[in-house]
């Protein structure tokens, strides 16, 4: 039991790393391709993945196989909130982060996207009726300090677009509403199958966008060496492997205890922009990412307590 347990703190760890990588990764083919046209080749190299996975354990196990047909019924059954939780991720979720992004550092983006489990239980308090404690608003105050520290320079002017903290915040609040869409999904199915479905959906979703919004030029074919390894990267481990291993967590852990781990995707943003971009990390930006952390850890650990 210990050992998987240990796991599950694993796996979540590990999704937070791959999901810290995504914005230096999305930095990087930026530079060669528009958000829209980045999102929709993104989901196609997942849902490749992701289906190769699935047909490779169909192959080799029967019962798995025997299990996922008596599962069709209910995933058609349950086709409207799958299309709802792919409409607020990755469709809307990949949008507002990708052009928040476009607008920010990735240290600057993390930090804000690391207030998702902040928002959750205020979100539940109005949608679900869920108790709102006082260590759930101080946590808030703290975490929002936080991120208006790394938003300011010395002279109280704004070192991000405001254009981009839109998108951000935008994207934060998406996220929740998949997070109380993910509680259901993660009672009725496998974290491999929740992913390959809505990835599928947020491909179908993405296809208008893409033809009429993007045109892909010779010159951005002929850099593609420059871009591939970090486009595969976005699509194999933030969109696959990190996804599937956040609902294995999340299906194991509970809503508050896994939204913990958010608290580190600045953490390893920070640390990674360092070493594969150069982004200078200086001490107002540091001290805004514990200001968040600390926050964030302050209402959740108070919640489990309860």
């Amino acid at each position: 039991m210990k050992e998987k347990g240990v796991i599950v703190h694993i796996c979540g760890v590990v999704a937070m790393i791959f999901w810290g990588l995504s914005f230096i990764w999305s930095t990087q083919v930026f530079d060669y391709l528009n958000p829209t046209t980045t999102i929709f080749f993104r989901l196609i190299i997942s849902c490749i993945f992701l289906g190769l996975l699935l047909f490779i354990k169909d192959r080799t196990s029967r019962k798995f196989r025997e299990a996922e047909k008596q599962k069709e019924v209910r995933i058609k059954d349950n086709l409207k909130l799958f299309a709802i939780a792919a409409l607020f991720e990755p469709f809307l979720y990949f949008i507002f982060e990708s052009y928040g992004l476009l607008n920010s550092a990735p240290v600057v983006s993390s930090a804000i996207i690391a207030t998702i489990p902040l928002f959750t239980p205020i979100a539940a308090f109005f949608i679900l009726k869920e108790r709102l404690t006082r260590w759930n608003i101080l946590g808030f105050i703290i975490s929002f300090l936080g991120v208006i520290f790394m938003l300011l320079n010395k002279n109280l002017e704004l070192t991000v677009s405001p254009k981009g903290i839109i998108f951000l915040f935008s994207a934060v609040f998406v996220a929740v509403g998949y997070s109380i869409a993910l509680r259901k999904l993660t009672m009725l199915y496998k974290p491999l199958t929740i992913t390959f479905i809505q990835n599928i959906i947020g491909m179908i979703y993405f296809i208008p966008m893409f033809f009429i919004m993007e045109r892909i030029s010779p010159s951005n074919i002929a850099g593609i060496s420059n871009y591939i390894l970090p486009l595969l990267s976005l699509g194999v481990f933030a969109s696959s492997v990190a996804y599937t291993l956040w609902a294995y967590a999340f299906s194991k852990l509970g809503a508050s205890k896994a939204n913990i781990y958010s608290n580190l995707i600045p953490v390893f943003t920070a640390i990674f922009s360092c070493i594969i971009i150069g982004e200078t990390i200086n001490i107002q930006k540091i001290l805004g990412i514990l200001l968040v952390i600390g926050g964030l850890i302050l209402s959740q650990l108070k919640i489990n307590n309860k």
